[in-house]
């Protein structure tokens, strides 16, 4: 399976996100001696209507449990490197608190505040490669001026800021090729391939043997998407929309697996 795809890295346990939660200071917005707060005053001027009530999730347990979420069109840009998105997360004990997720682009960082704390310390986790935060990050951190950090840089701008692909991959009107078929799981890309300029775009398929799961369906170890290969140098990127509600994005670019589909769709329709 190609390696730059996206969703193969969203699935995370939530003990790897780095999430650690902080002592502080909970109050009450309907109390009154706390309703007139500054703190009250943000809570309330930051609410949002039902749209934006829907949770997408992006991290699992080893149960492939839903841990954590975020709403994805509550996205706020803080400044040209930070953006703040309402998330949730489960704590170890159990409980579930909803507050604002932080994410610096630039630091490559990031901090929650769940809802009703006034205090909290001033650390700041990093974002583990592979992990559910650094989903958020690829999908989000190309609208800020550290879009460069994660790959989405003037270079190669030609894979991923295009028009989005027409269509649903899975009604690709070519033959499905099988390209491989190894022991974790088998793939296949569509003859309907897209030449334009440097690059090709083309559908595929792939399905685990081992029954791993996407961040996006646990339950399904089948995905059909769009790919946008190179064919001026061993790069890729792939289509991601996760969720109905939000536009969808060409992920950021990555290199192919030697001998991988990228490398064979190029060698075939590049010329």
């Amino acid at each position: 399976m190609l390696r730059f795809l996206l969703i193969s890295a969203f699935l995370t346990l939530f003990g790897e996100l780095g999430f650690k939660p902080s002592v502080g200071v909970e109050i009450n917005c309907d109390s009154i001696v706390f309703r007139d707060s500054e703190q009250c005053a943000e809570e309330k001027a930051n609410k949002k209507p039902a749209e934006f009530d829907s949770w997408f999730p992006i991290g699992f347990n080893e149960n492939r449990i839903a841990v954590s979420w975020v709403q994805l069109k509550s996205y706020k840009e803080l400044n040209k490197d930070s953006f703040r998105l309402k998330g949730k997360f489960t704590y170890p004990n159990g409980a579930q608190l909803i507050g604002k997720l932080d994410v610096n682009c630039k630091n490559k960082d990031w901090y929650f505040r769940p809802k009703g704390v006034l205090v909290q310390g001033p650390d700041w986790a990093s974002i583990a490669k592979g992990s559910a935060i650094e989903f958020v990050g690829n999908y989000f951190c190309r609208r800020t001026a550290s879009k460069a950090e994660w790959g989405y840089t003037d270079r190669t701008s030609y894979l991923w800021n295009r028009p989005d692909p027409i269509g649903d991959p899975a009604n690709a009107l070519g033959e499905w090729v099988l390209h491989y078929d190894r022991d974790d799981g088998e793939g296949y890309y569509n003859t309907d391939v897209k030449k334009d300029g440097n690059s090709v775009t083309f559908a595929m398929f792939t399905r685990s043997k081992k029954g791993d799961r996407s961040a996006a369906n646990p339950e399904d170890s089948s995905k059909y998407f769009w790919i946008n290969s190179s064919c001026t140098e061993n790069l890729g990127s792939a289509f991601f929309q996760p969720d109905i509600s939000v536009a969808g994005v060409w992920g950021p670019p990555g290199p192919g697996r030697p001998g991988g589909t990228g490398m064979e769709v190029r060698k075939k329709y590049c010329k």
